[in-house]
């Protein structure tokens, strides 16, 4: 080889879904790992979200040797993962929160609400060659989607000094946050209103939305400093200015799953990190690199422990800082990740080798992001920008502004199809979203999402032929998808084709086990047959790959009802109420479980929530 040829480079693409991760998520589970990857010798990388044109405009998705779908929701994705087996190429998924129980103001809190798109994670993890975790939680939640997995925790870039006490006088504690936290800030409020009242030497900071305010209750206005949320510089500065940081966490399913970032991040800035005492930081050792609560008065006992001791204060965020440099620096774990990827490419027996070829990316015509890496971190782009600000004025309801954003996508990179699908989802005009939709599906031929889209709309507007036909187009495409199977299923029972129609609920649930709509329409036929068994057998099984989905328990506790197993049935029914379309339809089965378990109180107040939201 020539010294002006290029070296041959294995090339890993890190995808994140079209809602991609921002703040500490974005710099700890992609910017860091694919700086430090694209570090190592004969390794590119590239990263960026699906929102991105350089994505579809190239072949970077099917040629990479190593393609990683960052917490990816997309169905578009399943032809992808299709044509990368064919070329024999590595697809990892990479689970980095939990993927079915967020808080309302999480990022996936929409598509967790959304039947199509809350099993597609699952899914295309199951489909992936292997599955990469953020914590050892999410680990024991979701390790039994693949067989090949690895834990890979988020860790700091680089190492922190060791650090001194703060000088003596005012005392710091701090916290800083979003919306999604709110509840946790609140929980903790009175043990901080309780330290600032014995202790004028302490102060209470926060960084976040202003509204915040209101979550910390009775902390006077004299000893709070609230400061705005900002960039990432503003955020260390913030930490900086901190003696004791807190990170509270409610004992929910989607925080237990939670990393340790901001235990990282206090040791880092000197910083005594008190932290809730669940999963997210057993990597805190109490009393030797912080302290961890059990609840509110554990907090304040706590805080009253390390006010008293200023000398245990210093030793303690002295001993985080060691742990973090030794131990928790992204440099020092990154070979795990490429031998990961080495070592399941030879299980499949898949060639994973550095390839001759162009560089890909003189190909994309941008130098690395950071210097003395081979790393690229796409998302720079104005068309990028406008999807994502129409994504968010669409979430808050913004209909017409977010349409004026996707049209300023669609003129800025006529060739991507991503404009035009997102515009004709969000088009209210039938026949201005059905055009949308067919040019999405003419730029990307391999789109499964832009012809089903069209066979809702086609079938919302009465068009029911027309609908079929695109669904069916969308069936080709990608067979796996499973929901246009379940939506013709719903044309055919709707025409008086039973028997056809659990025929395609049965196929769309063999082609995606983790699209639960299926499965319930065929335990509903199966009751309404009188077959009350097969129904309990089938929403069992459904319900053990996603326990908390509001419309499983629901069947399943009708279920229930009808064997008069009314214990059964009250369970499954209060844990359909969390999340529940139809509150009241809930409500009242669950009340015929309370009057057949005899609490005739309990039924009848029941009944009148029901009445009060509009149900009996």
């Amino acid at each position: 080889m020539s010294a002006s040829e290029p070296r041959p480079t294995l090339l890993v693409v890190h995808a994140t879904s079209a809602t991609d991760p921002e703040g500490r998520d974005l710099v700890y589970r992609t910017r860091q790992p694919c700086r430090a990857l694209g570090e190592l010798e004969r390794v590119t990388v590239v990263s960026g979200s699906l929102l991105s044109p350089a994505f579809t405009e190239s072949s970077l998705l099917d040629e990479a040797d190593v393609l990683v779908l960052a917490d990816a929701a997309d169905p578009d994705l399943l032809p992808v993962l299709d044509a990368r087996r064919r070329r024999q190429r590595l697809t990892i998924y990479e689970v980095g929160t939990h993927l079915l129980s967020p808080p309302p103001a999480a990022r996936t809190a929409a598509r967790a609400r959304d039947l199509v798109t809350r099993g597609m994670p699952l899914h295309l993890a199951r489909r992936a060659d292997g599955v990469q975790l953020a914590t050892p939680a999410l680990e024991q939640r979701f390790g039994a989607l693949n067989p090949r997995r690895a834990v890979f925790p988020s860790q700091r870039w680089d190492a922190p000094e060791t650090t001194s006490a703060r000088a003596p006088g005012r005392v710091v504690v701090g916290w800083a946050g979003g919306p999604a936290h709110a509840e946790d800030l609140r929980a903790i409020a009175p043990a901080l209103v309780a330290v600032v009242q014995r202790h004028p030497q302490v102060d209470v900071a926060v960084m976040g939305d202003l509204w915040l305010r209101e979550a910390l209750g009775a902390v006077p206005a004299s000893r709070l400093a609230l400061t705005p949320a900002g960039t990432p510089e503003d955020h260390a500065r913030f930490l900086d200015g901190l003696d004791v940081g807190l990170a509270p966490l409610g004992a929910t399913d989607f925080n237990r799953c939670r990393s340790d970032v901001r235990f990282l991040e206090y040791a880092a800035h000197g910083v005594l990190a008190v932290c809730a005492d669940l999963e997210p930081y057993r990597a805190v050792r109490p009393g030797q690199t912080g302290f961890l609560f059990r609840d509110v008065a554990d907090l304040e006992a706590v805080l009253e422990q390390t006010l008293a001791q200023p000398a245990l204060r210093a030793k303690t965020t002295e001993a985080a800082a060691r742990y973090v440099a030794e131990e928790r620096v992204e440099r020092r774990h990154i070979g795990d990740r490429l031998a990961f990827y080495l070592a399941t490419a030879t299980q499949l027996g898949l060639p994973l080798a550095p390839r001759g070829g162009g560089d890909p990316l003189e190909a994309l015509g941008q130098a690395p992001t950071f210097a003395g890496s081979r790393y690229l971190a796409l998302g720079g782009g104005a068309t990028e920008a406008l999807l994502r600000a129409g994504l968010v004025e669409r979430s808050a309801g913004r209909l017409v502004e977010a349409r004026r954003l996707f049209t300023e996508a669609r003129r800025a990179s006529p060739r991507a199809y991503m404009p035009e699908l997102l515009l004709g989802e969000t088009e209210e005009d039938t026949t201005l979203s059905i055009e949308a939709l067919e040019r999405a599906a003419e730029l990307n031929p391999r789109s499964c999402l832009a012809p089903f889209l069209m066979g809702l709309r086609l079938g919302y507007a009465g068009a029911a032929d027309k609908a079929a036909a695109a669904l069916q187009r969308a069936r080709a495409v990608a067979p796996s998808f499973g929901a246009p199977q379940e939506r013709l299923g719903e044309l055919a029972e709707a025409a008086g084709r039973v028997e056809e129609a659990c025929q395609l609920y049965e196929e769309a649930a063999l082609q995606n086990g983790a699209f639960a709509l299926p499965v319930a329409r065929l335990a509903t036929a199966a009751l309404r047959e009188g077959r009350v068994d097969k129904a309990v057998a089938l929403l069992e099984r459904s319900l053990d790959g996603d326990p908390e989905l509001w419309l499983t328990n629901f069947v399943l506790g009708r279920s229930y009802l009808e064997l008069r197993r009314f214990h059964q049935a009250r369970l499954h029914l209060r844990r359909a109420l969390d999340g529940a379309e139809d509150r009241s339809a809930v409500l009242v089965d669950l009340a015929k479980a309370e009057v057949g378990l005899g609490e005739l109180d309990a039924a009848r107040a029941t009944l009148e929530e029901a009445r009060r939201t509009g149900g009996a």
